[in-house]
């Protein structure tokens, strides 16, 4: 019971954070057109984070329900719509479900900072299933979000392999993926770019740590994608 308590406070704890964030994307209003492929980078980034924190399919009927927490420390070079040095990020409520022939399913969603994201995704098995201590099951997963402010949208597509090792405390795993982020500006301060839109493609490499609590699981992080990290965590429910 103390350790389904102490999930539950993670759970509480990562929302509130995850609902936190240095950055206003409503500052796209006032973007410059140097600044929109950082800007684009910078957000394929984020919405790219999350997607798995294991390569255990759910298996048929299983689920896992839990929040997301992604952030950057710093912009991109060229991006003036984040304010420099200051922390930006995302947070998101994913639910996945397990279905046959090793294939998970999720949906994805969030809305604060002038920001609102929706999404999901399928991921697969590559080969059967392990639960033996130090075997190492791998996925792969496909994922499109679409991003919406009152001054963008952005549709952004995921592709990666992870890999993850059964550990009996800690399980650390290991993915190698590619962002692909469009993005459009609409009814922004300079008219010229009402309308306009770049398209961004980024490689990512990211690894991290899960550990499981009975039911529930807490993991963090990290990536490196458009020569920036991305730290994430997550905690949820998963049975």
């Amino acid at each position: 019971m103390h350790e389904r308590k102490t999930s539950i406070a993670l759970l509480a704890v990562l929302l509130a954070a995850s609902s936190v964030s240095a950055a206003t994307y409503d500052d796209f209003r006032g973007v410059s057109p140097a600044a929109m492929k950082p800007f684009a980078r910078d957000l394929g980034g984020l919405l790219g984070s999350g997607a798995a924190q294991t390569a255990r399919p759910l298996g048929f009927s299983g689920f896992d329900i839990g929040v997301r927490g992604m952030a950057q420390f710093d912009p991109s070079r060229g991006d003036s719509v984040l304010k420099k040095n200051d922390l930006f990020g995302l947070g998101l409520v994913q639910a996945e479900i397990g279905m046959p022939y090793r294939v998970d399913g999720f949906v994805r969603g969030g809305s604060y900072e002038g920001l609102s994201v929706a999404g999901g995704g399928l991921r697969y098995g590559l080969w059967n299933v392990s639960d033996e201590k130090y075997k190492i099951n791998a996925m792969i997963v496909e994922m499109a979000d679409v991003a919406t402010s009152q001054y963008f949208y952005a549709i952004h597509f995921h592709t990666s392999v992870i890999c993850s090792l059964n550990a009996p405390v800690v399980s650390p795993y290991i993915s190698v993926g590619y962002d692909s982020t469009h993005l459009k500006a609409q009814g922004v301060a300079d008219n010229s770019l009402d309308g306009a839109s770049v398209h961004v493609a980024e490689p990512r490499f990211a690894a991290g740590l899960r550990t499981k609590i009975n039911l529930g699981y807490l993991t963090a992080s990290v990536a490196y994608t458009h020569d920036r990290p991305v730290v994430g965590a997550s905690t949820g429910f998963r049975f």
